[in-house]
């Protein structure tokens, strides 16, 4: 008898210590992992919308001086195309010389579709800080697609 008592205290302290201790444990320790998920979303959406925000800042403003014009328009071209296996990559920019154009700039490049649709999306970037007046992909030999593109930069207000 003495022991059917002693078990079943012990069976109640160990609900109770469960009640008590385990599940209001376990409960702090959800909320805090759901609100250390939402602080990283939040700052994971922060950091986005501040590159964001950077680059269109840079965006749509050449760089004064006809030379530095064409040099940040050639590097735009450049960007567009780095780290893809691309051939045949022909790049050229000049001023605009005097007009509203700070620099115009042509991009060819021969390669797999995707690849060249990439490059073309990361000009088409409006982060790129360039504007496409032509874009054209026409058949080249071997089974590749060539990428012409006519590209310009806008002079920036000052």
């Amino acid at each position: 008898m003495k022991r059917r008592v002693a078990a079943a205290v012990l069976v109640l302290a160990a609900l109770g210590l469960h009640l008590g201790v385990a599940l209001p444990s376990r409960r702090e320790r959800d909320q805090a992992r759901e609100g250390f998920a939402r602080a990283r979303e939040q700052r994971e959406r922060l950091r986005a919308e501040a590159v964001r925000l950077e680059r269109r800042a840079a965006a749509g403003r050449a760089p004064a001086g006809e030379a530095a014009a064409a040099r940040a328009l050639r590097l735009s071209l450049l960007r567009a195309i780095e780290g893809l296996p691309l051939g045949g990559v022909r790049v050229g920019a000049e001023s605009g010389r005097g007009s509203a154009v700070a620099a115009r700039g042509k991009l060819v490049a021969e390669g797999r579709q995707a690849d060249l649709l990439r490059a073309a999306g990361r000009l088409a970037d409006p982060s790129s800080g360039v504007r496409l007046e032509r874009v054209s992909l026409v058949e080249a030999r071997g089974g590749d697609v060539r990428l012409e593109i006519d590209a310009i930069s806008v002079r920036g207000e000052t």
